[in-house]
């Protein structure tokens, strides 16, 4: 059995396809993301009609790859399959399954005449949460396939994807990396932190398909906070790897009698360069809602925070202090972000704890939170950094792992019952 996966949520463009053996075992045929940074970076942040382009652009060419790679693109042999592939009927469903996507349309019909339907079981599909412009060009190719392939279309949420992620696992074999999957069963219950450009949220799952959402962000995303503090320091886009960069050229150093750097409540940080010269001190940025009760974030306040501050400064100045910004900055984050998830992990005696979304790539986030779940003697998960980011990989995964093998093989075409959503929530 083989899935096909298509991720068109926000900004990146997605294809994989996954192979199912006999044993249930999935394993990775094609993995294959187009991204869309350089074209958002002039704006400061992703610009919804633009991604909606990029996505017509970018798919059937990543299609068309990954089945290339696995030689699963046959070219019709007979005029007479091609005439029949695409009847005027077929031809007016299609119109108006990509009425909104005219110039994928147009690619499209070429490429269903030249080739046979290639040796594909099933299509997923990111359905939401997500921008609604982008997710629906995913979704309408998904079902223009499906349609035409007679192919059943398995929607998938999009944060659970990226919280099937964490089931990736890759091994050097033979100098090449191989897609191994966990045992998930194993691990649960677990708390799943994800970080990302649009979602900062703390689930419980209790099994997959079964999720609470314990907490989320008030107001920005810490992704999005990454970004427009980026902006503020002048740093460019996306702000998440330039912010981790910058923080690099500094050391934070606590003040003795400290707990942990997971429950700064009021850390005063005294910054020093990497030769252990003192830089800067007392650049103390907020910890917002680090000591409430319940598992809710809010990161405009620190944001701001940083505002008023970098406004203080000459252009000079902000150039020089621009690394103890950025590293005070992404701290008080990764402060709040730890504190939170550590308690959620005691409350619902969780065996696991799981990370992922693209702020999961993050270097500094990554090991504090590693070391302070460790120190609970619980398991740890976080993705390879390449499936951080959005991907298609994690939504064929979901899909398999939601229904399950015997159910995806009965599954029959639904294409016309599948909608983009993005305000989808996980629970």
């Amino acid at each position: 059995m083989r899935i096909l996966a298509i991720e068109t949520s926000c900004d990146d463009t997605g294809i994989a396809i996954l192979e199912i053996n006999p044993g249930g075992q999935p394993k990775m045929l094609a993995d294959l993301v187009s991204s869309q940074v350089k074209i958002h970076a002039p704006w400061g942040g992703v610009v919804p009609m633009l991604a909606k382009r990029e996505h017509q652009r970018n798919l059937l060419p990543l299609l068309t790859q990954a089945l290339k790679e696995n030689k699963l693109l046959k070219i019709s042999k007979s005029e007479f399959l091609i005439s029949k592939q695409i009847s005027n009927s077929k031809f007016q469903t299609l119109k108006t399954i990509l009425w909104r996507e005219e110039f994928l349309l147009k690619k499209l019909l070429p490429f269903l005449k030249k080739y046979r339907k290639p040796k594909i079981d099933l299509i997923a599909v990111t359905v939401g949460p997500g921008l609604e412009p982008a997710l629906w060009v995913g979704v309408n190719f998904a079902r223009a396939l499906a349609y035409l392939w007679h192919l059943p279309v398995i929607p998938v949420n999009h944060i659970e994807g990226h919280i099937a992620a964490n089931f990736f696992q890759l091994e050097k074999i033979s100098g090449k990396s191989k897609l191994q999957i966990t045992n998930y069963k194993l691990l649960l219950p677990a708390i799943c932190l994800v970080v990302s450009g649009g979602h900062t949220q703390l689930i419980l799952m209790r099994q997959f398909g079964q999720y609470q959402i314990l907490g989320e962000t008030r107001d920005d995303a810490a992704g999005e906070a990454f970004d427009k503090v980026a902006k503020m320091l002048n740093l460019g886009y996306p702000g998440g790897p330039i912010i981790a960069k910058m923080a690099m050229k500094i050391n934070p150093v606590f003040n003795t009698g400290q707990k942990s750097p997971a429950s700064p409540s009021s850390s005063r940080l005294h910054w020093r360069d990497k030769a252990g010269r003192a830089k800067i001190k007392n650049i103390t940025f907020p910890r917002p809602m680090i000591q409430t009760k319940d598992y809710d974030f809010s990161f405009s306040g620190l944001k701001t925070a940083v505002l008023y501050f970098v406004k203080t400064l000459s252009p000079a100045q902000l150039k020089k202090l621009t690394p103890a910004i950025a590293a005070e900055f992404q701290q008080a984050v990764i402060d709040v972000l730890t504190a939170k998830t550590l308690a959620a992990a005691k409350k619902y005696h969780a065996k696991t704890v799981m990370l992922s979304g693209g702020v999961a790539a993050n270097d500094a986030l990554r090991e504090t939170l590693k070391l302070e779940i460790l120190n609970l003697k619980l398991n740890f998960l976080v993705p390879p950094k390449s499936f951080c980011t959005d991907n298609a990989a994690m939504i064929g995964l979901t899909a398999y792992h939601r229904i399950g093998p015997e159910k995806l093989r009965r599954k029959k075409s639904n294409w016309r019952n599948i909608k983009a959503d993005a305000n989808l929530t996980i629970a």
